[in-house]
């Protein structure tokens, strides 16, 4: 059964980190209910457990295998990942301050006993110790590189940037997914018109723990978004709903509903499903501007106001979020277009412009002409 991660806050009013194995989402809710937890805030579902899967074989430090990261360590590491080689370096040094000061310490005093080769030796001993922890936080920085080229649909890049992560995967202790490395592979095939070879390279990861059936087809549902099979990508989307039944699933459908179909009404009984059960914290905001384009598609232009400003004002927040930049610039766009319509064009101008760079590097062509109508850029 997956595990679901969760804040709470227990009966003295402390704020704690909760592990529960359950069936599902809503199971595990249930369940620090009754234990007397209340603000229970999910943090990893169970997406991210089958995730975990990818480490089939545990990373090993001069030999000795390397422990699951706690359930509190993961939770640090979602709100302070590693996006930089200064971040790689500080963290590292954090986490090993006790024996940077031994060093430190033992260069002190063979520098005040005179003892200039043990001295150096510290130095050397210390500079090498730096340069491990940046190998170390190596795939965490060109993760990050590889999830904003993709975000930007650099798919030459990405293909670039995965091969440079198999190459770090062979000295680092620290390794991404295969799973992930080849989802990207075949994403950035499918972004560049050749749908067929990226479904033959994602292919190979059916039916591996960190990819069972349900999980594959959402990801293929994915591939035919991005080559603008719509129809295709709702077909595999259901598909994946129908085989096990996730939040984030049904919020995925909605969205492709009101985004691509422009249907709101199956949209909104999509949500609806994916209200049912508790959402992980992190899509929150992807659940607000699904609403917000639902309530633009109604005419209800005040409530997707609402709605889209707090999915802006969720993201904006956060130091670092997988696909900020597309997030921020398709609400925004849809923004545009909701203040347009209430005849606050100003604003609407300001927005668009915020957006524009994203929809004409990622070629969102409709949306960048509803924009364009809307702030009436062509007058």
């Amino acid at each position: 059964m997956p595990k679901y991660t969760w804040t709470a806050k227990n009966k003295f009013g402390q704020t704690v980190v909760k592990e529960i194995t359950a069936s599902t989402s809503g199971e595990a809710q249930a369940i620090l209910l009754a234990d007397g937890f209340s603000d229970l805030k999910l943090i990893e579902d169970e997406i991210m457990t089958v995730a975990q899967a990818g480490f089939s074989e545990r990373p090993k430090m001069f030999g000795e295998e390397l422990k699951t990261p706690l359930a509190t360590d993961r939770l640090k590491a979602i709100e302070n990942p590693t996006v930089t080689f200064w971040d790689a370096i500080k963290t590292g040094v954090w986490q090993s301050k006790g024996f940077i000061f031994l060093i430190l310490l033992l260069f002190a005093y063979n520098v005040y006993r005179g003892n200039l080769l043990p001295a150096i030796l510290s130095v050397v001993g210390l500079i090498v110790w730096l340069l491990f922890l940046i190998c170390v936080g190596l795939p965490s920085v060109y993760y990050r590189k590889l999830i904003l080229a993709a975000d930007w649909y650099r798919w030459n890049e990405v293909l670039s940037l995965v091969d440079t992560l198999k190459t770090i995967g062979r000295i680092s202790v620290v390794k991404v997914p295969a799973t992930e490395l080849t989802r990207n592979r075949a994403k950035a095939f499918a972004g560049m018109g050749r749908l067929q070879d990226g479904l033959a390279e994602f292919q190979q990861c059916e039916g591996r723990p960190d990819c069972p059936s349900w999980l594959y087809k959402s990801f293929i549902a994915g591939l035919y978004t991005l080559a603008k099979q719509y129809d295709k990508a709702i077909e595999f989307n259901l598909k994946a709903i129908e085989e096990h039944p996730t939040s984030t699933a049904w919020a995925d459908l909605s969205y492709r509903y009101a985004r691509y179909k422009r249907n709101p009404s199956k949209a909104r009984e999509a949500m609806a499903e994916a209200d049912e059960s508790p959402m992980p914290e992190i899509a929150r905001p992807f659940r607000l501007r699904c609403l917000g384009v639902i309530g633009y598609l109604e005419g209800d232009y005040a409530s997707a106001r609402q709605n889209l400003e707090t999915a802006i004002q969720l993201v904006e927040k956060v130091k670092w979020r997988p696909f900020k930049d597309g997030h921020l610039s398709i609400a925004r766009a849809f923004l545009c277009c909701v203040l347009a319509k209430q005849g606050d064009l100003a604003t609407a101008k300001k927005n668009f412009a915020l957006a524009k760079e994203y929809l004409i590097a990622t070629e969102e062509n409709e949306l960048l002409e509803e924009c364009r109508q809307a702030t009436g850029e062509y007058n």
